[in-house]
């Protein structure tokens, strides 16, 4: 490549690679962006490819060096070795300083990474000891794989820790004939309360169109619907006094 040429995410992936040699093992974003994840490894790509390698060595601007103690689980991919989704899940999560990202992203390293809770806590298992596998292993009873997104992730988050009724993610509403009306990113079927975040793919002319006509078929189907923003997320107590409102409209309250 011309030096002043502008990389797509694996040309970046494999350039780092080939400069940190045969031994390196791609990980973090780079990882997860290889196994197909949807949200998180093309974004830390941006900034850099970390790698992991026996020695250290002086990285170059957009590439970090993780020295290993002992060589990590990985698979070869188009001859490169990258750690396995598990592994990459963890390293994700345990360098993450929010425990809200961490959690979106081992949610989305099981939805599009080709992973799951079950191999990922066998992989922390096998990793006791090392930093921050504890606080991963700690964070998996709140992982949801049915998260679409770190922002419906993050909903999730902001609404388990209210005392308001458990929601459900990815709720299938249909109407009286069987034919599906929404799918709600939560909702909770006793109360017929569901919440949608909204973002950017809700602003094109037709999607808002839509948007208007499921409201208005599940408001007849009995559901008390709450379409929730990104200023909404930053202040969890007003969201929580507007999701509330949803539930004792629909005569929910503390002594049922």
């Amino acid at each position: 490549m011309r030096a002043s040429a502008e990389l797509d995410p694996a040309q970046k992936i494999r350039a780092a690679w080939l400069w940190g040699g045969p031994r390196s093992v791609i990980c973090g974003g780079a990882a997860g962006h290889l196994a197909g994840e949807a949200y998180f490894g093309e974004e830390l790509v941006r900034d850099e490819v970390q790698l992991w390698r026996p020695t250290w060595r002086r990285a170059p601007p957009g590439i970090v060096v993780r020295k290993w103690t002992a060589t990590p689980d990985h698979l070869l991919w188009q001859g490169m070795a990258v750690t396995t989704p598990a592994r990459t899940a963890i390293d994700l999560a345990r360098h993450m300083a929010s425990d809200v990202r961490a959690v979106a992203a081992l949610d989305s390293m099981c939805r599009t990474g080709g992973t799951d809770p079950d191999a990922i806590a066998a992989a922390a298992f096998a990793m006791a000891g090392q930093t921050g596998v504890r606080r991963v292993l700690g964070l998996l009873p709140a992982v949801d794989p049915l998260a679409e997104s770190p922002k419906e992730s993050e909903l999730r988050l902001i609404m388990g820790a209210t005392d308001l009724p458990v929601f459900e993610s990815q709720v299938e509403v249909r109407d009286e004939s069987g034919a599906l009306v929404s799918r709600l990113d939560l909702g909770n079927r006793r109360w017929k309360v569901g919440l949608q975040y909204d973002g950017n793919e809700h602003l094109t002319r037709a999607r808002r169109d839509g948007d208007s006509v499921a409201m208005l078929r599940l408001a007849s189907l009995g559901w008390e619907v709450r379409r929730v923003t990104q200023g909404l997320l930053h202040t969890p107590r007003t969201l929580t006094r507007f999701v509330r409102g949803a539930f004792e409209r629909q005569g929910w309250g503390h002594s049922v």
